[in-house]
C-alpha cells in the first residue's frame, strides 16, 4: 500500500522535510499550507523537487471554514478557495483537504452547508482536482464523521468527498461502525495518527499529543480496517501534530514514522479479506512469548556488594567477553566488566530468527557486537532510549544465552545468603521524559507488548511518569520511567531497578539487616497512614514498621516490598512478594519510595 505523511508530523523548513520523508522511504506527501507560505520556493518548484524525490504530491491541505458560512461572507469565502485551488494544481495535488467549519459566527444549518459545499466541488471541478471533507473533532457544528458524511452526501458532487482521520474520528468516541455504508470510492483521503487517551480539551490534546500508530492507545487499526474494507485505495498518510516531533531531527522521525505504518499494516493485514484487498506489508510475526532472561549491569565495586549482599554469587564466566552470570535462585543478573558498557536486558522470545526478521522490517537498529564461534545467536536491537535489547531462545536450545557461559565451579558450594529468589518480578527502565511515547512503541511494535496507561508520581524536584507494558504470554513485566526535574537533577536511563520476587519478604528483609545490607528507611509517618488507609491490626502495622516494608492492598491481593538505596550510578533493587493474586506495582507508596530515595542519597 502506498504510504504517505503530512509535512506537519516532521520538523524543519520544507525542503529539509521533503529530504527526510524521502529518505526514509515514503511514496508521497501531504504539503501543509503554512510549511509551503513560508518557504521561498514557489509551488511548481516545489512539486519539482517532490519528482526529483520520487515523492507524488497525494494532498494540499488544509483549506479551512468554508461551510456554514453567513451567505454575505460566502464570495470571499470562493475567491480564497479558488486561489488555494490554483496552488493545489500548481503543486500537482489530486486532492485537497478542507476542513469543517470552527469559527463561532458560523451557522447550523445543514441544507446552507451542503450547498457551500456543492460550490466548492464545482470549483474543484474546475481545476481538476477533488476535495476532501473533513470533520474536526472540535467543529462548531460538523465534528462527527457521520456529520461530514452527510453532508457530502447531500452536497453530491463528484469532485467533493469525505476525508476519515483516525484521531478526529476516536477523539469523539465514535468507532469503526461511524463508516458503515461509506462507500470506499467516496473516501478521498485516509489520515492515520494515534494518541494516549487524555482527558483534556480536544483541540489542545490533537495541537500537541498525537503520535504515531503504536505509540498511542486509540482503536487506529479498527478505522483503518473499515476504511479498506469499503474499498479505499488510496494512500495511508500519517498526520501527526506533536510538540515532540518539532523537537526532533527530521530524519529520525520520518523513521519513526515509516515503520509506525508498516507496523500498522501488518496489524490490518491478517484482518484483511485475502483476494481483492490492498497489498500490505509482510513483516515475521511477533513472539509467541516473551519472558525476562536476565538483565544486564556495568561491573563496578558497589553493583557487586549490592549482589553479594542480597545473595547472588557467579554462577558462570562467559567464554570469550569480560562478563559473568550472577545468580541467586532463579534470578539471574549478568555483570559486564567492559570499559563503557551500558544497561541491557535479555528476553526469551523465540524464534530468535523470526524476532531479529522481524526487528530489520520495522527498521530497528541493530547492537554491533562481536559474536564468537559457537556462540549463542542472541541478535541485539537497540530502544529508542539506547536500552540494549537482547533475544535469547528457550532453555537447552543452541541459541540460549545460557550457553554462552562455563560453570563457575568455586561457587558450587556457596551458600544462598538472602535467597533464593523466585526470578525477576519486573524491571524498571529509565527513558528520557520526550520519548516515553516512542519506547513504549518499541516494545509494543517489535515484542506485541501491550502498554497500560502513564501514570504520574510527584518527585521531590519533578515528577515521574511510568508506564507498565505486558506481552500476551509470557512473564515479562517492564516498568517505563521518565522523571520530569528542574535542570541539575538526575535522571538516570536504561536499566535502573530490577524487582525481585520472593516466597517470604518480612523473613529475607530480617537476614538481609541482621547481614548488615543497607534498605531504605521508611518513615513512622507512613505507617500511621498505612493503619488509617487499611485498617490493619496493630501488630501487623507494626511488624511492617519494624522490618521497614511498604504495603498496598487491591480486593484480596497483597503486596510487600522494601527497597536498597540508590547507587551513585543511579540503580537500587526493590525486594517484593504478592499474595493473593495482587498484580500491580504498589503505585500507591511511589512518592514515599521517592522521597526517602531521595533523601537517604542526600
Amino acid at each position: 500500500m502506498r504510504k504517505a505523511i503530512a509535512t506537519v508530523s516532521v520538523s524543519g523548513l520544507l525542503t529539509d522535510k521533503l529530504d527526510a520523508v524521502a529518505a526514509a522511504g515514503f511514496d508521497g506527501v501531504e504539503i501543509f499550507d503554512p510549511d509551503l507560505i513560508s518557504c521561498p520556493l514557489p509551488p511548481r518548484d516545489i512539486a519539482a523537487r517532490c519528482a526529483d524525490l520520487g515523492l507524488d504530491v497525494d494532498l494540499f491541505q488544509p483549506v479551512r471554514d468554508i461551510e456554514g458560512v453567513p451567505p454575505e461572507e460566502f464570495d470571499a469565502v470562493l475567491h480564497r478557495v479558488r486561489r488555494k485551488l490554483a496552488v493545489a494544481a500548481e503543486l500537482g495535488a489530486g486532492t485537497v483537504l478542507a476542513c469543517s467549519n470552527v469559527a463561532g459566527s458560523s451557522l447550523a444549518d445543514p441544507d446552507l452547508t451542503a450547498e457551500q459545499l456543492h460550490r466548492v466541488g464545482e470549483l474543484a471541478a474546475e481545476h481538476g482536482v477533488v476535495v476532501a471533507f473533513e470533520a474536526l473533532a472540535w467543529g462548531r457544528h460538523v465534528n462527527r464523521v457521520r456529520q461530514a458524511w452527510r453532508a457530502v452526501q447531500t452536497a453530491d458532487h463528484p469532485s467533493l468527498t469525505l476525508a476519515v482521520d483516525t484521531f478526529h474520528l476516536l477523539a469523539r468516541g465514535d468507532g469503526p461502525e461511524a463508516l458503515v455504508d461509506v462507500p470506499g470510492e467516496r473516501i478521498g483521503f485516509l489520515q492515520v495518527a494515534d494518541a494516549p487517551l487524555l482527558d483534556m480539551n480536544v483541540l489542545e490534546w490533537s495541537r500537541h499529543f498525537r503520535c504515531f500508530p503504536g505509540q498511542g492507545t486509540l482503536d487506529v487499526a479498527g478505522v483503518v480496517l473499515a476504511v479498506l474494507s469499503a474499498g479505499y485505495a488510496g494512500p495511508l498518510s500519517l498526520e501527526v501534530f506533536s510538540d515532540l516531533v518539532r523537537e526532533e531531527q527530521a530524519s529520525e522521525t520520518a523513521r519513526d514514522a515509516m515503520r509506525s505504518l508498516v507496523f500498522l499494516e501488518d496489524e490490518v493485514a491478517g484482518r484483511l479479506p485475502a483476494a481483492g484487498g490492498p497489498v500490505l506489508a509482510a513483516v515475521p510475526p511477533p513472539a509467541a512469548s516473551v519472558s525476562t532472561a536476565f538483565v544486564e549491569v556495568p561491573g563496578s565495586p558497589p553493583v557487586r556488594a549490592l549482589l553479594e549482599g542480597l545473595g547472588f554469587a557467579p554462577h558462570g564466566r562467559h567464554r570469550t567477553k569480560p562478563v559473568t552470570w550472577w545468580r541467586n535462585g532463579a534470578a539471574d543478573v549478568v555483570v559486564n566488566d567492559a570499559a563503557g558498557t551500558d544497561t541491557a536486558i535479555g528476553l526469551v522470545a523465540p524464534p530468535v530468527a523470526g524476532v531479529a526478521a522481524r526487528a530489520d522490517a520495522l527498521l530497528w537498529p541493530k547492537v554491533e557486537r562481536a559474536r564468537g564461534a559457537d556462540e549463542a545467536r542472541l541478535p541485539g536491537i537497540t530502544s529508542p532510549s539506547g536500552l540494549h535489547v537482547f533475544v535469547s531462545a528457550a532453555a537447552g536450545d543452541s541459541d540460549d544465552w545460557q550457553h554462552d557461559f562455563a560453570a563457575d565451579v568455586a561457587a558450587a558450594d556457596r551458600p544462598p545468603g538472602g535467597g533464593p529468589l523466585l526470578g525477576i518480578d519486573h524491571v524498571g527502565v529509565g527513558v528520557p521524559p520526550d520519548r516515553l511515547d516512542r519506547e513504549a512503541g518499541f516494545f509494543r511494535t517489535l515484542f506485541g507488548l501491550a502498554p497500560g496507561p502513564v501514570e504520574e508520581f510527584m518527585e521531590p524536584r519533578g515528577r515521574l511518569r511510568s508506564r507498565a507494558l505486558r506481552p500476551p504470554r509470557g512473564d515479562l513485566r517492564l516498568v517505563l520511567n521518565a522523571v520530569d526535574a528542574a535542570t541539575g537533577v538526575s535522571r538516570p536511563l536504561g536499566v535502573t531497578q530490577v524487582a525481585f520476587a520472593c516466597a517470604d519478604l518480612l523473613a529475607l528483609v530480617c537476614r538481609l539487616r541482621a547481614a548488615g545490607v543497607e534498605l531504605l528507611r521508611v518513615p513512622d509517618n507512613y505507617y500511621a497512614d498505612l493503619e488509617a488507609r487499611f485498617g490493619l491490626p496493630a501488630y501487623r502495622v507494626e511488624e511492617l514498621r519494624r522490618h521497614g516494608v511498604l504495603y498496598d492492598r487491591v480486593g484480596r491481593g497483597e503486596l510487600l516490598h522494601a527497597y536498597t538505596p540508590v547507587l551513585a550510578t543511579g540503580f537500587y533493587v526493590e525486594l517484593l512478594e504478592r499474595r493473593g493474586g495482587y498484580d500491580g506495582y504498589g503505585a500507591a507508596n511511589a512518592t514515599v519510595r521517592l522521597a526517602v530515595q531521595r533523601e537517604q542519597a542526600r
